[in-house]
Parts: structure tokens; sequence; C-alpha cells
């Protein structure tokens, strides 16, 4: 019995011994894992500096071409406009001009209006007539003068949605500055509006460029510069 108890005290005597080097090499392998890690540490921290810094270098590099890139569509985008404003005049969103009717001219103001395919000026008591077989058409001005045009064809202008409004068209001599153009002109009682005439896109287009924001910026022509008008 006694030897029983000796060996099993001897068993447990052991397994202490053997649970305290256990745990006397853990903390050995920790230590040095510990210290491991402490002399790495540095190395670590150069290598996420160093990745920082690459990846600010990437960025910055990135910002660049972004911004060339941007840049190089503006200039395209400034060549464009530059080649489309070549040989074009800027004028207001309104404008003296002469008009010549034939029988005589005027100077009127006129008024921009780039949503408007044909021009028109104002005309009221419209009859319509024939002379040597063909369309003609009476009206009165808006100074109060009575002129006498030739149709040169009929207009449909929609006003609404469903409504349309049939127009006569006439050509009319027309000086903007230095532009001196023949164009159409739909007729149209306008006596009740701004400007008794107005410029649309059958004039502007090729020719003028709009600045909404001002006005008069070809000045008021002397009436000599009217002969100009063909």
């Amino acid at each position: 019995m006694r030897a029983l108890i000796l060996c099993l005290a001897l068993l447990l005597l052991q397994g202490c011994i053997a649970t305290k080097n256990l745990q006397r090499e853990n903390i050995q392998l920790s230590e040095q894992a510990i210290a491991q890690c402490q002399q790495l540490q540095p190395q670590l921290d150069k290598l996420v500096a160093t990745q920082s810094k690459t990846n600010q270098l990437i960025k910055r590099e990135s910002d660049k071409r972004q911004a060339l890139l941007v840049q190089v569509q503006s200039d395209q985008s400034c060549s464009d406009l530059r080649q489309s404003l070549n040989n074009k005049t800027v004028v207001g969103d309104v404008e003296w001009a002469w008009i010549d009717f034939g029988s005589h001219q005027s100077a009127v103001k006129v008024r921009m209006d780039t949503g408007a395919s044909t021009s028109s000026i104002s005309a009221k008591n419209v009859t319509e007539f024939e002379r040597n077989g063909k369309r003609w058409v009476r009206f009165t001005l808006e100074d109060g003068r009575e002129v006498s045009m030739l149709v040169e064809r009929y207009a449909n202008i929609r006003q609404a949605a469903t409504e349309k409004d049939r127009r006569w068209v006439v050509k009319l001599g027309i000086r903007l500055g230095t532009i001196s153009q023949v164009a159409e002109f739909t007729l149209k009682d306008r006596s009740h509006l701004n400007y008794e005439v107005l410029v649309g896109r059958n004039l502007l287009r090729d020719l003028m460029v709009v600045d909404v924001a001002r006005r008069y910026i070809l000045g008021k022509q002397p009436a000599k510069q009217a002969e100009a008008v063909k």
C-alpha cells in the first residue's frame, strides 16, 4: 500500500515538474516572440510609411493626368468655340438695324430670337393682290407707311400645341452693323409687342453670335450707310 502511494506521489511530482517546465518554455517562447516583434516593428513602420508615400504618389499622378485630360478637353472646347466664332459678329439681344423696303429705308430696333426659324416684321392691314400674274401683298408699317412686296411663299407658324398661323413671307434688305443681307420675313401684327422686327435663325446662322446679356453692341448706323443694303 505504501509502495502504491509512493508511486502515485512520484507520478504527481513528475507531472508538476513537467507542467512547470512547459509553462517556463511557453513563457520563453512568448518572450522570444515579443522580442522578435519589437525587432520587426521598425521595419513594419518603414513598410507602412513607404506604402503611404506610394499611395500618395499614385494619387498625385492620377490627379495630374485627370487635370491634364480636363485641360485638353477645355482647350479643345475653346478651340472649337474660337473656330465657331471666326468671321462671326457678336450682337446684343437688341440692336439697331436698317430695313430696306424698296421704296424707302427705316431704322428700327430689332430683337434677336434664336428660337425663331424665320425673321418677322410687324405688318397691319395686310391685303393680297395680283400683279403681272404674281401674288403681292400690301401692308402698313408701324410708322404708318404703306408698302407693297412680292409674296415669296407662305409659312405655317405654330402658335400652340395644335394651332398654326399661316403667314405671308416677303424678302427685305437688312443691315446690322457691317452685315448686309436680303432675308425672308414673315408678316405679323406685332404692334402689341415691344419690337416690330424679330431677327431669327435664318439671319443669325453663320453670321452672328448673340450675347443676351448686352444690347446695342453695334450702335446706330448713320442713314447714309443704309445705301449698302442690297
